[in-house]
């Protein structure tokens, strides 16, 4: 209990009136503005999202904004879960207990309490239901990098959990951290010139300014290992978890690509149902994204062939020995950095192929010289009126065949993440 107490001391320096000394001066991400919408509401917040992409950063900046709203300090606990902790069944309870008794010295009310890396602890969504159910105004934020454990505890917590996704950095965010205007026309070429360096590492905020290859590469590394090799298997029955991280490999090295799940089958000497299985706790633990065949209904592409992304295109660089690599394989991450930009679920092929169909808006992701007549076929197949081509460095617009085209830089279209294309 004595160890406990010294945490919660050492994990709440607001107690004694002192600042937050990890997030001066830092920035906040888009999340931020959307989360604090739902301060006041009774629901359990749970922020989750892939390994270091700054969830914690993000909790501490919400703490400051209750302090700044006049909440007293001691009004906020924040408790960092551990997996040497979590293996106390009774670790939540004493947390609190002492909490209670100890700093608070009156009952456990009006008070907000933020754990974060909940998913360490078995059982957590029992005992948070429990403490929500008092009806004492006690509002309970979590975090948790293995978001496969906080979807199977979400089904005991129905209607009493909002859930949000804190993403790796979009663009605008990387160049937001970096200082970059980016709604400043005149740094256009700074922007330009800083692209490479977001689609290798900028998914990540605290890589974003490595110039080292290896040491930015090492960093991935240790992510991917410790969600394939830890995270995953102690949720999921993973037979052999060298396996999984062999799959991960084979898409970090050609993002994009449709996976043959017979084809893995046999060259890893697996099931085909392993491959299915594993490919679905990959995505689960925010490492890829899959995009279905267009097929209009969502129950007949869900039947189809999919192509598998990264999650962010950072994640690459763990599969590759040199940033020489990386510029290879620059035309499928554009590609891949396209599909996460619009968060897109689906592709089309068909004799003909598009890269993506998003709001029923065709998109394809031409890095090198725009030939554009095959893709040209599937809009008219498709029916539909508009194509918008993703380029390196080409911008314009133009009929083809009474499609409306629209040329697009990556850089460009990546500023315009989250913003809608329709018309």
């Amino acid at each position: 209990m004595l160890e406990i107490r010294e945490r919660l001391v050492r994990q709440n320096p607001w107690w004694q009136g002192k600042p937050i000394e990890s997030i001066r001066e830092m920035k906040k991400r888009e999340l931020f503005s959307e989360i604090i919408e739902y301060l006041d509401k009774k629901q359990i917040l749970a922020i989750l999202g892939l390994r270091r992409v700054g969830k914690t950063v993000l909790v501490y900046q919400i703490i400051e904004h209750l302090i700044g709203k006049r909440i007293d300090p001691r009004q906020i606990l924040y408790f960092s879960f551990d997996e040497l902790l979590a293996r106390d069944p009774n670790i939540i309870e004493n947390v609190l207990q002492i909490y209670e008794k100890d700093i608070l010295m009156q009952d456990l009310k009006n008070v907000y309490i933020i754990f974060d890396e909940i998913s360490h602890v078995n059982d957590w969504q029992v005992i948070l239901k429990r403490f929500y159910d008092m009806e004492k105004r006690i509002k309970i934020i979590v975090t948790g990098s293995a978001g496969i454990q906080i979807n199977k505890a979400k089904e005991s917590l129905a209607g009493r959990i909002y859930e949000f996704e804190l993403k790796p950095l979009n663009f605008r965010e990387f160049l937001m951290l970096k200082g970059i205007d980016f709604k400043d026309v005149s740094h256009s070429l700074a922007i330009r010139q800083e692209l490479v360096n977001y689609l290798m590492k900028g998914g990540f905020p605290e890589i974003m300014e490595e110039n080292d290859f290896v040491k930015a590469r090492k960093y991935v590394n240790s992510i991917v290992e410790k969600i394939v090799l830890s995270d995953i298997p102690k949720v999921y029955d993973v037979g052999n978890p060298e396996i999984l991280r062999e799959i991960f490999y084979i898409i970090a090295k050609k993002p994009g690509c449709i996976i043959e799940f017979k084809t893995i089958a046999e060259t890893l000497n697996i099931t085909y149902q392993t491959v299915s299985k594993y490919l679905h706790y990959l995505e689960r633990a925010y490492l890829i994204k899959s995009l279905y065949n267009y097929r209009g209904s969502p129950i007949v592409s869900a039947r189809k062939s999919k192509k598998i992304y990264l999650s962010t295109t950072s994640l690459s660089i763990s599969s590759l020995d040199s940033d020489i690599d990386f510029s290879a394989i620059i035309p499928a991450i554009a590609e891949n950095a396209a599909v996460v930009s619009l968060n897109a679920k689906y592709f089309w092929r068909e004799y003909y192929e598009l890269d993506i169909i998003h709001d029923k808006i065709p998109f394809e992701v031409k890095y090198g010289e725009p030939d554009i007549r095959n893709n040209i076929n599937a809009v008219k197949k498709l029916k539909m009126k508009r194509l918008v081509v993703i380029t390196k460095d080409i911008e314009k617009k133009e009929q083809r065949e009474g499609i409306a085209v629209q040329y697009i830089p990556l850089w460009r279209f990546l500023l315009k993440s989250g913003i809608s294309w329709k018309e």
